[in-house]
């Protein structure tokens, strides 16, 4: 497992200042040592929203996600498999919520599949150092086969 920052309110952080994307960002970061003894050094931006500010702002690489499984809007088992197993392929980046039991009930599914099919899952960290891809602070990374700047 890898711990990421998403956040302390879970804002958007293009409708924030630079101070207060800070704010946001410090916080979590002061939670996150006080808990694990640890300092997270990535973010995934809440919903995915990132502007030139926000890239100028956290000297963090950004992370978000390649496939998402919208099992927020679903809550529906059959329906997250179905989005994951569609569309993967090497070096996706799932996005999914670990509060739904429809999303848990996926994953149960999801994941003897996706070894079975070879997938190998792994960290955030791992995924990018087998694909030989550096994190860079104030980029925005979707998958292990692209960045971008949006």
């Amino acid at each position: 497992c890898q711990i990421g920052m998403h956040t302390y309110s879970h804002a958007n952080l293009t409708k924030l200042s630079k101070s207060e994307i800070l704010d946001e960002i410090n916080r979590t970061q002061e939670l996150i040592v006080k808990y694990t003894g640890e300092e997270s050094h990535l973010v995934r931006p809440p919903y995915g929203s990132v502007n030139s500010t926000v890239k100028e702002t956290i000297d963090l690489p950004l992370i978000n996600w390649s496939i998402d499984t919208r099992d927020w809007e679903s809550r529906d088992a059959d329906s997250v498999y179905n989005e994951i197993m569609n569309n993967v392929s090497d070096g996706d980046i799932l996005l999914m919520h670990d509060l739904y039991a429809s999303t848990a009930e996926a994953v149960q599914r999801v994941v003897p599949e996706l070894v079975k099919q070879g997938y190998q899952l792994c960290t955030i960290d791992e995924l990018f150092e087998l694909k030989g891809i550096k994190l860079h602070s104030g980029t925005v990374f979707r998958s292990a086969k692209q960045s971008s700047d949006s």
